[in-house]
């Protein structure tokens, strides 16, 4: 057994499935360039599904940091946001890579509509132990994200810098390509799916108006509109006059 695979055992055997799903939660915070602290925590988690039994309340959330941090999980600074360990980082991206496998495992090896699989992967995720996390691997090709654009930990290359957008802040008029869309809100994925905005699909803004917080967008498949909260969670890349993601 390799080191990266002790460690990964090791994250896995020790860490109770909440805790996991906390460390899912502030992994995804950090993503999203949000301030971990324990308000925004709390958001992350009410996303999550009922079957995963988490408490949502404040008290509870506090609670459950101050527990993780006497594991060695996290460390709670002075002005109250939330830091990764050394140890929490490792276990972080070993949950967070096992979910988004699970999304791609159901996906694309089983056929199931890509609405449920964030869903289903909730359940999957804890289960999957370091030898099954190697046979995915294996048999999906390592893929580098899961099917909503998500780097999985471990498998992509850091995001390329000055090329990403969100929706909302998109200029009218330019071409964009989707690059991740957000999964947790099932009821917001459905309307995104139905409208053709998934990663990789061609996507151009008509109207902005941001007075009246709506913006209009075009895809290859429809024209749609879609509120400016919603669309700060859909993240853009720019495209060259070639037609292909910008890289610089």
């Amino acid at each position: 057994m390799t080191t990266i695979t002790r460690r990964r055992a090791t994250a896995h055997d020790r860490i109770s499935n909440i805790a996991e799903n906390y460390l899912q939660s502030l992994y995804k915070l950090r993503e999203e360039g949000l301030r971990p602290s324990a308000g925004n925590l709390t958001d992350f988690i009410r996303r999550l599904p009922r079957e995963e039994g988490v408490g949502t309340s404040l008290p509870s959330i506090l609670g459950m940091l101050r527990r993780m941090a006497k594991e060695g999980l996290v460390t709670i600074k002075p002005n109250k946001e939330v830091e990764l360990t050394e140890r929490g980082e490792a276990a972080a991206e070993s949950i967070v890579r096992r979910h988004r496998l699970a999304e791609r495992l159901v996906v694309d090896i089983l056929g199931l509509d890509v609405a449920r699989a964030h869903i289903e992967a909730h359940r999957l995720e804890h289960a999957i132990s370091p030898e099954l996390e190697e046979c995915i691997q294996q048999r999906l090709g390592r893929p580098t994200t899961n099917p909503f654009g998500r780097p999985i930990p471990g498998n992509a290359p850091k995001s390329l810098k000055g090329t990403e957008v969100c929706l909302a802040d998109a200029e009218v008029g330019r071409d964009y390509v989707v690059d991740r869309v957000p999964e947790e809100d099932p009821q917001l994925l459905a309307y995104l799916i139905g409208c053709g905005v998934m990663p990789g699909a061609n996507l151009s803004v008509a109207e902005q108006s941001k007075y009246r917080g709506v913006l209009v967008f075009k895809t290859d498949s429809c024209e749609s509109s879609m509120g400016h909260d919603a669309a700060r969670f859909v993240w853009l890349r720019t495209v060259s006059s070639n037609g292909a993601p910008v890289a610089q």
